[in-house]
């Protein structure tokens, strides 16, 4: 067999035969600390941040990846030629067919997974408030096996490791006017009888809604936080999902409700809702965070007392060491911003918020009158944060925080979690995210979390550049952008056990790059590296703005990306081995290119 990555010599009988090299032998656990060694890139020449990689998965069968392009709406087959070692585009499956099998409309894929010879792909119907589907090829000539029902904005799909079951993560998002807000819900398909054979699922959470049977087993800790009058169903928001190595149980991520759903797929049905609680910002936890993009400059790190992050995980998977599964969480956080276009007029007829240009105010001239009625701009339905500054309206002015709220070098600036109208002295006061990974149980106990160890390492290597940004490389604008939000926003998380060895990989959807940590013991991670191909000496795009009036300095002016930017926004990785050599590949949303990088060890300290 070639040692390249993706060998082309071998005939498909073969592949099938030998797989991937996912049995880890501990004679062969290697020493020293893990880095990575990129191998190659490709660029899928659609316009910049345009989600054109989002997520990517490999297959063993075709030992191919397969690479969600939202912007081209179809999944990217990527192959290795080993004569000129370049990553490039084999062929794309094209979604066409499998909206005609299932007879609706569709909109974009949001999610791919490749798994024993077949390959699942998570698509969202046109109107994203309807039920969307989940679509079977066979990864060795690409062929539709068959289209089954999820329910509204399938966001990620997952094969089981044996191929008897395909879930999906249903988010149910609503519409941006709030009018529409169907219920998130876990698809579960049993195709161990076959693909034409297949019995499908859908398991939802409407036993939990106030007077159902299951009401009572809600914990006070799992955030329902959408407007008045929506139900549990409605407001829980599965956003992505990780299955036990045997399939039994699927983990399930609800990103705006801080909390896990775990899964009986067998049974399609919940066993438990888990709330994930917060991580203490304060100085006995030691953890610190810097809050204020407007601050004396990047790294003003502080702990501040009765400041907590929820957790809000993003991206979820699971490995199994010493006999006990471990789920791992890259803790994004995420808040609720509904924005549609109205006229002033409508917007507040309705009762929300107008976010656009104050054309008119009442007692204005007829020819403001007409503009207000006719003009349309940003009317926000539903928000769940504010700024410290909006916040210290809300809260006593003998908290702890009451200063730092009205400070710009402090909390002004951040954006807080909002809950409810007013707060005591003794409250705590949540941000979004915990800007971090975390390792949970199988039950959702706590077991590790990196703390502020992530801000740190990237501050120690990017100082001008640390929290920005990822769509811009020009410094003076994004050295400290993100402060004030998510900081480095951990968005991707993958576990690879090599040997005796565990590693896991965090992907920072902002900052861009990748940090490696050894979780070997669950309870005490350790950092090996981190690595990033962005260079902030170049412009994201070909053309950018400079000193335009409507425009940052730095931003794409053409929407042509730049290759020598580097890669801008990881948001999916994936682990695979081949020919006795490990690797992962990333999927990078705003630059559109997709990574592979092998996995190498160095007898060097990891610090």
């Amino acid at each position: 067999m070639n040692r390249k990555l993706l060998a082309l010599a071998i005939s498909s009988s073969l592949l099938v035969a030998c797989g991937g090299d996912d049995d880890n032998d501990n004679d062969n656990t290697p020493s020293g600390t893990l880095q990575l060694s990129q191998i190659d890139t490709y660029y899928s020449g659609e316009d910049f941040a345009s989600s054109a990689a989002e997520i990517v998965s490999y297959d063993t069968c075709s030992d191919r990846l397969y690479v969600v392009n939202a912007e081209a709406e179809t999944v990217d087959v990527l192959e290795y030629d080993a004569t000129s070692e370049t990553l490039t585009k084999d062929t794309s499956i094209d979604l066409a067919g499998a909206a005609t099998d299932a007879g609706i409309d569709i909109g974009a894929a949001n999610s791919v997974s490749a798994k024993d010879c077949k390959v699942a792909v998570a698509i969202e119907a046109d109107d994203k408030q309807e039920n969307g589907i989940i679509a079977l090829y066979s990864s060795d000539d690409l062929s539709l096996l068959a289209t089954y029902s999820a329910g509204a904005l399938p966001d990620m799909v997952t094969l089981s490791e044996d191929g008897n079951y395909i879930v999906a993560a249903n988010e149910g998002e609503p519409s941006d006017d709030y009018s529409n807000d169907p219920e998130g819900s876990v698809t579960i398909v049993d195709i161990s009888a076959g693909a034409d054979q297949a019995v499908t699922h859908q398991v939802n959470f409407r036993d939990f809604n106030v007077g159902g049977s299951r009401a009572a087993e809600l914990p006070a800790d799992v955030r329902i936080s959408g407007p008045q009058g929506t139900s549990v169903a409605q407001d829980l928001e599965p956003e992505y999902l990780t299955l036990s190595k045997d399939g039994s149980t699927a983990w399930v991520a609800l990103q705006e409700n801080n909390a896990f759903a775990i899964i009986d797929v067998a049974n399609a049905s919940v066993t438990s809702l888990v709330g994930l609680g917060s991580k203490a910002w304060d100085a006995a936890s030691g953890n610190q965070l810097d809050a204020s993009n407007k601050d004396d400059g990047t790294g003003q790190f502080a702990s501040y007392e009765q400041l907590a992050g929820l957790y809000m995980p993003d991206t979820v998977t699971s490995v199994e060491i010493g006999g006990e599964i471990y789920i791992l969480s890259a803790n994004e956080g995420d808040g609720r911003e509904y924005v549609f276009d109205a006229t002033q007029s409508a917007c507040d007829d309705a009762g929300f918020i107008w976010d656009g240009d104050d054309d008119y105010a009442p007692g204005g001239d007829d020819e403001d009158a007409d503009k207000y009625a006719n003009e349309e701009d940003d009317c926000i339905s539903y928000v769940d944060e504010l700024r410290g500054k909006d916040l210290y309206d809300l809260v006593n002015d003998q908290h702890p925080l009451y200063a730092a709220l009205d400070d710009n070098d402090e909390l002004k600036r951040l954006k807080f979690v909002v809950d409810k109208d007013s707060y005591a002295s003794t409250d705590t006061l949540y941000a979004f995210g915990a800007r971090s990974f975390s390792i949970w149980n199988a039950e959702g106990g706590l077991v590790a979390d990196s703390g502020d160890d992530i801000a740190k390492r990237v501050y120690a290597v990017e100082p001008a550049n640390f929290n920005a940004d990822n769509e811009n490389n020009y410094t003076d604008e994004t050295g400290d952008n993100r402060s004030d939000d998510k900081g480095t926003e951990p968005e991707a998380i993958e576990v690879a056990t090599i040997g005796s060895r565990v590693f896991a990989f965090v992907g920072l959807e902002r900052q861009g790059g990748i940090m490696v940590y050894e979780i070997t013991d669950p309870s005490a991670p350790a950092f090996q590296s981190y690595f990033t191909n962005r260079d902030f000496s170049e412009p994201v795009c070909t053309e950018v703005y400079m000193d335009h009036e409507d425009e940052d300095d730095g931003a794409c002016a053409n929407d042509t990306y730049n290759r020598d930017a580097g890669d801008l926004a990881p948001e999916s990785i994936e682990y695979f081995s081949r020919d006795d050599k490990h690797f992962i590949a990333v999927g990078n949303e705003v630059s559109g290119t997709t990574t592979v990088y092998e996995l190498t060890f160095a007898e060097t300290a990891a610090d």
